[in-house]
This record gives structure tokens, sequence and C-alpha cells, in this order.
């Protein structure tokens, strides 16, 4: 961060005091489409060294610029149990008569409302709110001691012109600090036991199409103790490296002290069917416990209930189900350990950061003549090698007695695979008619058993929304079995799907679309495209030449390429006997498309669609041309 001179780039804002430049403005140049702006977000976090608390102090101006902008006057503040808020104060402000009318919001007016037995929440509707109105609020809460500093997020849902965030350093503390996001900022000064930032013009945090999580790029600042030292009174350390968390994590109770615990499972299960170290024993072991437990929807890390309260119970969260496959593996004689990761919905790893708190799930490794195999036995339609999309997230950190270990979660080569082979020909009532198998591997046939699961059997058509025309007589094979593919069958007809012009008939053969609309809409973009796994799609049709006609024209075949080996989109068409014979590719190699690749990758998107729409023309035999 570059350092800057603080008169020059840090304004004074105070409560009540409104620019009526403001009230009249109409559009918020920078994002003309805004509902809503912050003008102001102000904080200021000062530590207590009588109590050890940390108070924060923040200050919001809100201008409303459309009537989607109207639910930021619905103020919600969150509390601990205990601490509350204090100078508190609310107003909206309005534009009458070229004079600016203040309405203030009433002591009564607030409502505290319990969310659970630790956390409460103040809320209020701040009165008389429309268009271009500016509504304020600030107030003062205490966060708790010193050995957790509050965060502040300088950039949200919509434009924030001015933040600021001042936050004292208690010196009794040694902080990891982290600022994240893609967003400049306008003043820094970490001089005097304080950090002090600014940021002006903060663009929106928009959701994009194919991104984990967008809180990967939220501009913020977190704070994480690595150390308490008062002298004479408390010394403590927190965060030293990763090999002192593997340690730690090791000697925990409901971590590693748990997988000890392997005589509960032999008690509870004396049966070991005759295990031993080899891959159809993994196998086994794996499919014996997937099919034992039932997951309770919970992730996180440690084993909070025992071994064999966990087998008595058969119902579980994910890390007592994979700590207890890797009991079971170990009985085995299987090399087994557990691995722990960050969701991608809970967001990217920091492996320079050696913070706990950075992984929110555990899953079990197991080790066979040099193959290692990642496995997570939570879902009973998902086979052993194939890892939940949530839990495709670039690394995890293996936990083991001889140190950490970083490993690659996408080790098991998990393909997002689609294979789909249509027979078309034109019937008697000259309506496109056909059928269809489509063959679903590795995350995309864990995903369609999901969705057939979910579906009544007279739903089934639904599995197959995206394909184009109508749907009878579906069926499938393999859909409640936990094995690698899922193969769908399906007669259908499409009544747009062929045109008479003449002596000739139209007929687009791609029926199932593997791009209906491009999803990258933006000239630009900030953040990276991110698949869960790499993209492998083939589609063959088989279109018989119409009785009576010949072919005109067929659609040429093609080659598209991304650089560095990023993707292919191959169109081949030929003639084979009585039948036109047309193969389609998508390969997507990775799983990660960098902003500058981003360009290439919407016009390869484009380039997709428009020959998706390639027409095969046949004409009546013996017409002219």
């Amino acid at each position: 961060m570059s350092y800057f001179n603080v008169t020059a780039q840090v304004e004074s804002h105070e409560f009540g005091k409104i620019d009526k430049a403001d009230l009249e403005m109409t559009v918020y140049s920078p994002d003309s489409g805004a509902a809503a702006v912050y003008l102001v977000d102000k904080g200021r976090a000062i530590f207590n060294e009588s109590s050890f608390d940390v108070y924060l102090t923040q200050l919001v101006r809100i201008k409303i610029l459309k009537e989607e902008g109207f639910k930021w006057a619905d103020i919600k503040l969150d509390y601990l149990k205990g601490n509350g808020l204090s100078k508190l104060k609310a107003a909206t402000y309005n534009l009458e008569n070229g004079k600016i009318v203040k309405t203030e919001l009433g002591k009564r007016d607030w409502v505290d409302e319990k969310i659970n037995d630790d956390l409460w929440s103040k809320k209020a509707s701040l009165p008389d709110v429309k268009v271009g109105s500016i509504i304020e609020y600030t107030y003062t809460r205490k966060t708790g001691d010193f050995s957790r500093l509050p965060a502040w997020i300088f950039q949200t849902s919509i434009p924030v012109r001015y933040s600021e965030y001042e936050i004292d350093i208690p010196r009794y503390g040694d902080y990891q600090t982290m600022m994240k996001g893609y967003i400049q900022p306008a003043f820094v000064d970490n001089s005097g036991g304080k950090n002090h930032i600014v940021m002006k013009n903060v663009s929106a945090l928009d959701n994009e199409p194919y991104v984990a999580t967008m809180e990967n790029f939220r501009s913020k600042i977190e704070f994480e103790i690595k150390a308490i030292d008062i002298p004479g009174y408390f010394k403590e350390v927190y965060m030293e490296n990763w090999e002192a968390i593997n340690d730690d994590l090791l000697k925990d109770e409901v971590f590693g002290k748990a997988l000890e615990a392997t005589g509960q499972i032999k008690r509870a299960y004396p049966d070991d069917k005759g295990w031993k170290n080899d891959e159809a024993s993994l196998i086994e072991i794996y499919n014996f416990v997937r099919d034992n437990y039932e997951w309770d929807e919970r992730g996180g890390l440690y084993m909070l209930n025992s071994p064999r309260q966990t087998w008595d119970d058969k119902k579980a969260s994910a890390p007592e189900i994979n700590m207890t496959l890797i009991m079971f593996l170990r009985n085995a004689g299987i090399s087994a350990d557990p691995v722990i990761l960050s969701t991608r919905g809970h967001g990217y790893l920091n492996t320079y950061v050696p913070i706990i708190s950075q992984f929110n799930r555990t899953i079990a490794s197991a080790t066979i003549d040099g193959k290692t195999y990642l496995m997570d036995a939570t879902n009973k339609l998902r086979p052993y090698n194939v890892l939940p999309t949530s839990c495709l997230n670039g690394q995890g950190l293996k936990i083991t007695s001889s140190g950490p270990e970083w490993v690659d979660l996408s080790m098991n080569k998990e393909t997002d695979t689609e294979i789909v082979t249509g027979n078309l020909w034109v019937n008697e009532d000259d309506v496109l008619e056909g059928n269809m198998n489509v063959v679903f591997k590795g995350t995309a046939s864990t995903l369609t058993r999901d969705t057939i699961e979910d579906l009544e059997k007279e739903d089934l058509n639904d599995v197959f929304e995206d394909f184009d025309g109508e749907i009878e007589n579906v069926s499938f094979k393999d859909a409640d079995e936990a094995k690698d593919t899922v193969e769908g069958e399906f007669d259908f007809t499409k009544e747009s799907g062929v045109s008479f012009i003449g002596d000739k008939i139209f007929l687009n053969p791609v029926l199932s679309k593997f791009i209906k609309e491009n999803p990258f809409k933006l000239e630009a973009r900030l953040y990276p495209v991110e698949f869960s796994a790499p993209i492998i799609n083939t589609y063959m049709f088989n279109v018989t030449i119409p009785e009576g006609y010949e072919i005109e024209e067929l659609p040429v075949s093609q080659n598209i390429a991304l650089p560095d080996n990023g993707g292919r989109y191959t169109y081949l068409s030929g003639v084979q006997g009585d039948k036109i014979q047309v193969v389609i590719r998508l390969n997507l190699y990775k799983t990660s498309y960098l902003p500058d690749e981003y360009p290439l990758l919407k016009e390869f998107f484009n380039q997709i669609i428009a020959k998706q729409e390639g027409q095969i023309v046949f004409k009546k035999k013996g017409s002219k041309p």
C-alpha cells in the first residue's frame, strides 16, 4: 500500500452535516444505474486499556436514488448479548422548497430482536423516505475484547463514495492484518499504533456468473490475533505456522485424539469383512460408511460426538462421517488422514497466513501403493472418487503425524462430463422426431442423481429442461446407485424443428445446445471466471435424410480454440449412407480464467452460439438449384 498525506485525503464528516448538493443529486454519475449510494461510511474503533474492550463507532449516510433503494432505509444492527448499542441516532433528510427538512427517528421506534442466545439485533425503518432522500444513522457498539478486532467492509452491493476506517491496534496484541479485494485505497496510514484507511468511489460488488463466491473479491480489512503478551500477567501464542496448527489439531480432543479412538469403532462394529490394504477394500469401506450414515447437513472441522455415539446415532456432521471413515480405513491397515479445506462458498485459502478460521470442512484422504484418494462420504449417491463440487476449491491441508501437507483438491481428476447421442428424422406429419441417450459422468453424475432424487416421477422430464423439444418416455439407468455415470434416455418431437420452404427442408440438428445465451454480458470483468471442474461435453446427432430429398447444404465444419490450451470447440458434419452425422465437442480444460482472458472467453462463447444455429438444407430430388 502507498502512503499519502493525511490532510490531502481524509475528509471530515459529522452526523447531521448534510450537503445540499447531495440532496439535489438525481443520478450518481460513476454508476448511473445505482438505486442508492453510500455517501459516507465511516468507522472508528477505539481500544479501552482499562477494560481491554474495543468500541466501534460508525456513521452511515446513504442517498436514495430509486424506489429499489428504499430497502436501505430498513436498519438492522447486530450486537452481542450484554454489549448493546449506545449513542444511537438516525434521521431522514429531504429537500422541500429548497430547504433541508430533517425527520428524526425516535428512541421508541427501535425494536430489539433475539436472533439466538448470544446475538441480538436492533431494527428500525427510517421515516419519510422517498426518492431523493438521504438517510443517516450513527451508533457505538462494544465489539468484545481485543482478541478479536472488528473487520471493516469497504465494498457493498451498492457503490460507496467515501469509506473510512481507523482502528487502534492494542499494544498487547500481535495481529495478522489482511486486506482483501481489488480496490486501491486513496489513503493508508499504519503509524502510531493505528490502521487508518480511506477508499473513494468504490464500485458496487455485483454478482457475476461463474464465481465460487463474490466474498473472494470484496474489498475489506480483517484482523486475526497472532499472540497476546500482557507483561507480568498473560502470554499466549495463537498463530505460529502450519506445523503448529497441525500439532494443535492432532492434540485436540475433537480432532486428532478422536481419531485415536479406533477401539470404539471395533467395539461398535467388530466385523471387518476381511478388509485389507488395497483399493477394493477402500471402496468397500467407503461404501459401508457412506451407506450407514445420514448426513445432517452440518459442516465444520471437528468430531463433536464420540465415534461410538456417531455410530449409534447413524446421523452425523460431515467431519464426524469422514473421520469415522478414516478410522475404519486405519483399522483395515490403510494409511488415512484428515484433510481440512475451505469450501467454495467459504472463500479462497491464503496459504501464507496460518489461520485455522480459514477452514470449514474436513474430508478423508487415503494412500495405497503411492496413490492418494480424497473422499467425502456424506452423499449416498456419490462414488468414492468424486468430491462434492463445494469442496473443489484449490488446496487442502492434510493433517498427519509427520507434519502438514498441502494437497491438490482436484487430484481425483473430476470432470463435468456430458455425452449426448441422438437420432433424428422427419416423420410422416412433417415433424422432427427422434430419440436421445445422455450419459452424465463425474461431477455431472452426482448433480444429476441429486436432481432426480428431488423430483417426482412425473417431473423427471425436468432433468432435460435445456433440451429444445417435447419429451416423453424418460428413463434412467444407475440413477439410484453411486456409480461414476448416470444414463438417461427419452423420445422427443419438435414441431418447430424443421421448416418447409418451397421444395426445400431446413433443419437445425443441434437440439440440445451447450449454451443458449452468453452468460458473459460485460465488456470487461474484474474477477476470474471459475468452474468447479473441467468441462467435457460431446454431442453426436445422426439425421436421416428424408425420403425423396437430397442434401443441398451442410453446416461447415469448424474448430475454435482458446489460447494456451484453455479450451476448444469443434463442429464436424459429414455423410454416412442415408444419414448425416454431426459431432460437436466442447472442452474447457481450465477451472479458472483470469480477467485478462475474459474477452477471448466471451468471444469464444459468442462463436459457439452462432455456430449452433447452423442449418442442414435438403432439396427435393430432381428439383432445380
